[in-house]
């Protein structure tokens, strides 16, 4: 039997097309999501590669240089030296300024001196002399220093402060680090050599 021709024909479904306006905006809306992701991420890797790191500061020695030879006691100056190390261990720079450090005898200061400011490279650690004079006469006038130098040792302290900042991705992050090292130490009076060297170490980024 041949089927009939002609006539109407029953309703057929076609797929429908979303509108090209409604394709270019997902397809921008998808690229905006991936580069929002990958700028996260970017940005997740930068600070942490980036991120300012504590710098490390090591009291290496404290040493005595030899008096020069002077009549009066009162007028001879001590040269008390602090060899001192700061580690760089961020991306960028650390820059700087001068530096303080200061003797102590019996929480007493007797002497301090400035270093001068400098520059401390990525990864880098500097070393740096700082020399402190201190007059004996400031010593003598405390009653308990004779009493120290008899029994053959003499108790004092040093405090070293660096103040310094660190600018890393391009200067979008700037911190200022301020660090210092408190030490104490013996001065032996037989061979004037410095024993029982302790340091404590702090650091500030603000």
């Amino acid at each position: 039997m041949i089927p009939p021709t002609g006539g109407a024909m029953g309703p057929t479904t076609a797929a429908v097309k979303p509108p090209s306006s409604l394709r270019l905006r997902c397809a921008l809306i998808s690229c905006g999501i991936v580069t929002i992701l990958a700028a996260a991420a970017l940005l997740a890797v930068a600070l942490t590669v980036f991120r300012v790191r504590e710098p490390v500061m090591t009291m290496n020695s404290i040493s005595l240089d030899d008096p020069p030879p002077s009549p009066e006691l009162r007028t001879t100056t001590l040269a008390v030296v602090a060899d001192v190390s700061v580690r760089n261990p961020n991306a960028a720079s650390l820059v700087y300024d001068a530096t303080e450090t200061s003797v102590y005898y019996r929480s007493r200061r007797v002497g301090e001196a400035r270093g001068p400011p400098g520059t401390a490279p990525a990864r880098r650690t500097v070393r740096m002399n700082v020399t402190v004079g201190v007059a004996a006469g400031e010593l003598i006038e405390d009653p308990a220093f004779l009493g120290d130098v008899a029994a053959g040792a003499v108790a004092v302290a040093t405090a070293t402060r660096v103040r310094g900042r660190v600018a890393v991705l391009g200067g979008m992050v700037r911190r200022r680090v301020v660090l210092e090292m408190n030490c104490t130490a013996t001065i032996s009076v037989a061979d004037m050599a410095i024993r029982d060297q302790s340091c404590q170490q702090r650091v500030w980024l603000r």
